[in-house]
């Protein structure tokens, strides 16, 4: 008997209960004709200055071949006003990242939605050459612990984060479209990921979207073309009490900071949590305070991303 290779399901926009549907079965999916053409091509020319002036990684996190634009919802407009509002994502998001809770004042029940927000938004511009990123989940950043749910199905309320992925460009398994294992949402935190018959490709036309749990396992395809650049804008979306409960950054100015200790100002959250959140267009808070963001080149936020870890 010849066994069945795992497939993404390719759901047009307009039927939203497939792709949740899918979602809950898959962790991912790709929904068709998400976006006019000619919107991604505004997001495309919105960023482009950013990608071109960005510097290059020094580390294992990106290759460096990648270029990046991040605050993409603050540089872009039509990315802001288009993607990050759509119904749709919305939806999605009520659907698999808000949380409802209650508790009492007295005797009082009182009932609390927090709704998610978008935890990072940031473009990439892959060249040829770039090498493939390790199979991971995006979710390691908020430190979810995955259950095993093969057995039982999926739970909702399970993952933490949502994320859909807008390509600049047709992409293909040349050049580097990102490689993901359907289903490994189930999986718990100790199931050591492979590269095997598993993993699919998501090749997308321009106007389709890639969505994905935070606890598929994926990766950034290698681009062995010689000439074509992979554009990807993407959209990360976490539960909005992911945050520091008084919003001290816009509390004091940034004179202000940089008089404080090196102690004070980590443990106010000037600082990088392990392993990559917290970032101001790829430096620690401290670091964009003290080069007013200007560097010659990045690198990993957090020694646990080094190859040899």
């Amino acid at each position: 008997m010849a066994v069945k290779k795992p497939s993404v399901q390719r759901i047009p926009k307009s039927d939203s209960d497939a792709i949740i549907r899918a979602i809950v079965e898959d962790g991912c999916c790709i929904i068709k004709n998400f976006t006019p053409p000619e919107t991604v091509e505004k997001v495309n020319k919105e960023t482009k200055p950013f990608i071109e002036a960005d510097k290059p990684w020094v580390g294992s996190l990106f290759p460096p071949e990648t270029r990046r634009c991040s605050n993409l919802i603050g540089r872009s407009k039509t990315a802001r006003e288009e993607w990050l509002v759509d119904p749709l994502i919305r939806k999605l998001n009520a659907e698999f990242i808000d949380q409802t809770t209650h508790n009492y004042y007295g005797e009082t029940r009182h009932t609390y939605t927090s709704e998610a927000s978008c935890a990072i938004s940031v473009s990439f511009s892959i060249g040829p050459g770039g090498a493939a990123q390790r199979l991971h989940r995006d979710d390691k950043n908020w430190h979810a612990t995955h259950l095993d749910q093969t057995k039982t199905g999926y739970q909702k309320g399970s993952d933490v984060e949502l994320s859909f992925f807008f390509p600049g460009v047709k992409t293909t398994r040349a050049n580097g479209a990102t490689l993901a294992v359907p289903g490994s949402h189930l999986w718990s935190s100790e199931v050591v990921p492979k590269l095997d018959d598993s993993v699919i490709y998501a090749e997308l036309d321009v106007g389709d979207v890639w969505v994905m749990l935070g606890g598929v396992y994926h990766a950034g395809g290698a681009n062995t073309t010689e000439d074509e650049w992979r554009v990807v804008h993407g959209l990360f979306f976490t539960r909005g009490y992911m945050r520091q409960e008084e919003n001290v950054y816009l509390a004091n100015t940034p004179e202000e900071v940089l008089s404080w200790s090196p102690e004070a100002q980590k443990i106010a959250g000037f600082s990088i949590s392990s392993p990559n959140v917290g970032f101001v267009n790829f430096l620690s808070p401290i670091q964009f305070l003290e080069t007013g963001g200007v560097v010659d080149h990045y690198t990993d936020l957090n020694d646990a991303d080094l190859k040899s870890s």
